[in-house]
């Protein structure tokens, strides 16, 4: 009888947590432009759209479990804001996870996307990257965009209840500050 509550229970886990994956997406940015100046406003979309049919993906409401970094081109190091520390467990038992977590039915033509607005500014030495909903505010050198402007943002989403991790395509914006 143990062992059937056993193999009941890794089962039930074992399936929540292969629901909640973005194994099998396209996942990607959009940006409004190519490229920024300094005082410009910005956005970028993140997109998850299944490679076929229809696909089942859970966020959370808060979006701790996407991660957004903002890379230089110009140096191997560059800069980067993770959102949040995520605490990974298993799936709770007994309490309602929809307060917490919102559950997308996608599909090609119907892609989750959701829209982020944010701000570059300037300092005395940086560039100030800034979007406020996901409590992001990052820089880099001014020097380093001189000798190559590309910056390139790269993410990735983790699943609920695991430390599995999908990663969007990159996406290469440039900042010009001259």
């Amino acid at each position: 009888m143990k062992n059937i509550l056993a193999y009941s229970l890794l089962l039930i886990l074992t399936s929540s947590c292969n629901q909640n994956d973005f194994s099998d997406t396209e996942m990607y940015f959009l940006t409004d432009k190519a490229s920024y100046r300094v005082n410009d406003n910005f956005e970028i979309t993140v997109i998850v759209s299944p490679r076929s049919g229809e696909k089942k993906i859970r966020i959370k409401k808060n979006l701790d479990n996407l991660k957004i970094s903002f890379h230089t081109t110009s140096t191997e190091l560059g800069f980067s804001q993770e959102l949040k520390k995520h605490f990974i467990e298993g799936p709770s038992l007994t309490t309602d996870e929809s307060e917490y977590i919102d559950e997308f039915t996608i599909s090609k033509t119907e892609p989750f996307k959701k829209t982020f607005k944010g701000l570059i500014s300037e300092s005395k030495e940086s560039i100030i990257l800034e979007i406020h909903e996901l409590n992001i505010i990052d820089s880099v050198a001014k020097s380093e965009l001189l000798v190559n402007p590309k910056i390139t943002i790269k993410g990735n989403f983790h699943t609920i209840f695991s430390a599995k991790e999908e990663y969007f395509t990159p996406k290469d914006i440039e900042i010009l500050i001259k």
